[in-house]
This record gives C-alpha cells, sequence and structure tokens, in this order.
C-alpha cells in the first residue's frame, strides 16, 4: 500500500495567528515542532494497518511547516521538487491520500486563518459552480486520478468542508473557530492520540471512500482580489472568459490541463 499525506501548517493545534506560521518567529518554530508531531502520529496510524507501507508527505506550506529531522524516518519526506503534485503521472500509484494541519477555504465565517492559496489575492475558487478550498481543490485533483482522500485534520470548519464533499472520510477536529485569527484548541497530547487511532481507523475502511469526481467539461472560476494579478496566459486546451475586473472563468475537458493555467 502506498499513502500520500498532505499537510499545513494553519490547521494544526495551537496555531491561530498568520504570525505563528511565517518568517523566524519563535512562535513559528513552536508550530513546526506541532505538526511535525501530528505528521508522525498519522504515520504511526497508517503503520498500525499496513506495516510495510510506503509513505510520502508532501511540505505543503509555503515556507515549509515540518521539521525534517524530527519527522519519523518511516516515511518519505517531499517538498519542493520532489512533491508529487496530483497533475503528475506518479500520482496513480497511491492508494489514498491524507491531510493533516489543513485551513477552510477563504470567506469562512469565524474560520481560523481561512485562505485559499492566497490570503493575499484570492477570494474564491469555485469549480462546477461548488464552492472549494484548497482541500477541494486538491481532493478533486487526486480523485481525477482515482485516488481517495480518506482522513483530514484541522479546525472544525475545515472538517465540516471535508465531510460536505467526500461522504464517509475520517476527520478529528484540532480545534474549534471563534474568529479569522481566534479558536479554542483540543490537548495536544489527546489530539496525537486521537489522530494515530482514527487514522488507523480509516486505513482499514479505504474501500469505503469514494475518490472526489467533478464531471467535465471542468468550469473552475477564479475571483481576485487586485485584477492585474489574474494569470491570463494562454494554455493549450483551456478557454479563459473575463467575467468581470476580479473574476476569471477558465474551462477544460481536462482537469489537468486547469492546472497549467493558474
Amino acid at each position: 500500500m502506498k499513502f500520500y499525506i498532505t499537510t499545513d501548517l494553519e490547521g494544526v493545534v495551537g496555531v491561530e495567528r498568520f504570525s505563528q506560521t511565517y518568517g523566524d518567529e519563535p512562535f513559528r518554530f513552536a508550530s513546526m515542532r506541532q505538526l511535525t508531531q501530528e505528521v508522525n502520529a498519522c504515520i504511526r496510524g497508517i503503520l498500525e494497518v499496513y506495516p510495510d507501507a510506503v509513505i510520502d508527505v508532501s511540505d505543503g506550506h509555503g515556507s515549509g511547516g515540518i521539521i525534517r529531522e524530527d519527522m519519523d524516518p518511516r516515511a518519505n519526506y517531499l517538498r519542493g521538487s520532489e512533491q508529487v503534485r496530483p497533475r503528475r503521472q506518479a500520482f496513480y500509484q497511491y492508494d489514498a491520500t491524507m491531510f493533516i494541519g489543513q485551513h477552510a477555504m477563504a470567506g469562512m465565517v469565524h474560520a481560523p486563518l481561512c485562505h485559499t492559496m492566497s490570503s493575499k489575492n484570492i477570494v474564491y475558487y469555485r469549480m462546477n459552480n461548488i464552492y472549494v478550498g484548497e482541500f477541494g481543490f486538491w481532493a478533486a485533483m487526486a480523485g481525477f486520478h482515482g485516488v481517495p482522500v480518506i482522513f483530514a485534520s484541522g479546525d472544525d470548519k475545515l472538517v465540516a468542508e471535508a465531510q460536505a464533499l467526500v461522504p464517509n472520510i475520517s476527520t478529528v477536529i484540532t480545534k474549534w473557530g471563534e474568529g479569522w485569527q481566534k479558536a479554542r484548541h483540543m490537548p495536544a497530547q489527546e489530539l496525537l492520540e486521537q489522530i494515530q487511532s482514527t487514522v488507523s481507523s480509516a486505513c482499514q475502511q479505504i474501500d469505503q471512500v469514494s475518490p472526489v469526481w467533478f464531471d467535465p467539461p471542468y468550469a473552475w472560476e477564479v475571483r481576485y482580489i487586485y485584477p492585474h494579478r489574474a494569470p491570463t496566459r494562454k494554455t493549450q486546451g483551456v478557454r479563459i472568459d473575463q467575467i468581470d475586473a476580479h473574476t476569471i472563468l477558465y474551462r477544460s475537458d481536462d482537469m489537468l490541463q486547469l492546472l497549467d493555467a493558474r
């Protein structure tokens, strides 16, 4: 069995301010230690069920979120060019994917640190008229390759988002949002135990989770805060329509080509 773990920093327990996620602030390194522990709990949960599993862990936070030397060596750390993004053929080889430390999509009420790709430029994504955040976007890409998302951890708004898109997904709430930079958090040790046990259970129920699927043709609508930052480069197989000064609609019969239009 082969698993792909996508990680982010904003959704881990104890993190509720953006200053905890970037730069050289000491708070950021505390956040990174916590993410690494949550990843390790996920790895342990997988190996309880599949001792010989191949596990690839993608460090998906922009400035880096995992302390590599502290990550369980039984899994592979992927960063930068090493990462297997779902657009690549290699993603077909995975049996399931999981999300650790994920945050909710932009615009969610009382969702701590919610954003979609860029908190400075993206208002929303819509895929075939369904609002999706980073979770939904990458879950759809994995689903395009036939790979199900079986587990996600993050704040309560992220969990609701995941459950709405992926029936039967296993989830763990790390914190309950009370504002954009305010949350009530799970006890850290209890959370790690819950992640491990829930992941272990999810690995025994992979066949009960269907890959996320959108029917072609694909219509991907993106609304930008700043019009001059909206990418409009021509991409083969993608039609680009300017809806208004802030909104662009990308259309294609091939979902992977939409990625190249970003």
